[in-house]
């Protein structure tokens, strides 16, 4: 094993980020201060939305319908929120459009976390889910660590997940704090779910440009190199472990966690679980022409 290279997944790309479990919490920190636009936010949709006859955008089946959903029943949930996400595109906001994006995420996060209509009816509204929150909040950064899982994994649409993260890229700027994040994210689904080397060089070199810009010395050098290495030799393997080890380390979901140890070991890479319960990564040496 001395030939191996051994190391943890928090020691991969190491740059300061928050665990993906506390990226929601985070963002409903600061709400409390605005109670009263709350209500009266509220008030706006509960007109055009909670109308009588009609459903909340995450209305749940009652105790009178059993434990247990029928398809048909899942069904019609599915196109009510289908129907209410629709309206919600051309909801006025009356400038609380943050707030409402706050709003419409923890919906997707009960939609989503509802195992068993989930496994009625799949995930088919988690981009619908996204198309909103994204017009509305184009630069909560944040909020595309989930979009990634729920659109490139669990609905295996990558091309529609970069796409929406579009929306981020346009709207943000090197000033802005951690933005280029959002470039490093999108690498990622474009080098591992997508195979389009040309973008994942673009995105790196835009990550590292914007990292140099807010002062994160260590993070531009890093996806400067990483470019580089991409585009001198696109099938190298470092740079795709490397790659997984941060998909793996940056979410706690359970789906994609298999995917990414699955790719890891496809790769070559020896996973051991320490007497901490931490899983350690023992990498194997690759010839020179390779890192």
């Amino acid at each position: 094993m001395s030939s191996f290279c051994t190391i943890s997944f928090r020691e991969i790309l190491d740059l300061g980020e928050p665990p993906m479990s506390s990226l929601a919490v985070k963002r409903f920190e600061g709400l409390f201060p605005v109670a009263i636009a709350v209500v009266a936010l509220g008030a706006i949709i509960g007109v055009q939305i909670y109308a009588p006859g009609g459903a909340r955008l995450g209305d749940r089946f009652s105790e009178e319908n059993g434990p247990q959903l029928t398809q048909s029943e899942a069904e019609r949930e599915e196109q009510r929120l289908a129907a209410n996400l629709e309206i919600l595109k051309n909801l006025p906001s009356l400038g609380f459009d943050n707030l409402l994006a706050s709003w419409v995420f923890l919906n997707f996060l009960q939609y989503f976390g509802d195992r068993e209509a989930r496994n009625l009816t799949g995930f088919q509204l988690n981009d619908n889910f996204f198309d909103v929150i994204s017009r509305l909040d184009p630069r909560w950064i944040d909020m595309y660590l989930f979009l990634s899982t729920a659109v490139g994994y669990y609905q295996a649409q990558p091309e529609l997940s970069v796409e929406l993260m579009g929306r981020g890229t346009r709207a943000l700027s090197p000033e802005f704090p951690g933005a280029w994040r959002l470039w490093r994210l999108k690498s990622l689904d474009e080098l591992l779910l997508l195979g389009d080397i040309p973008a994942a060089v673009e995105s790196l070199e835009t990550a590292s440009e914007w990292a140099q810009a807010s002062g994160y010395e260590p993070a531009a050098n890093l996806f400067r190199d990483a470019a580089n290495t991409l585009r001198d030799n696109p099938d190298s393997v470092p740079i795709r472990i490397n790659a997984w080890l941060t998909v793996y380390s940056q979410t706690m979901d359970t789906l994609v966690r298999e995917r990414a140890l699955t790719e890891l070991e496809a790769l070559g890479v020896e996973i051991q679980e320490g007497e901490d319960g931490e899983l350690r990564f023992f990498v194997p040496p690759r010839p020179e022409a390779e890192n």
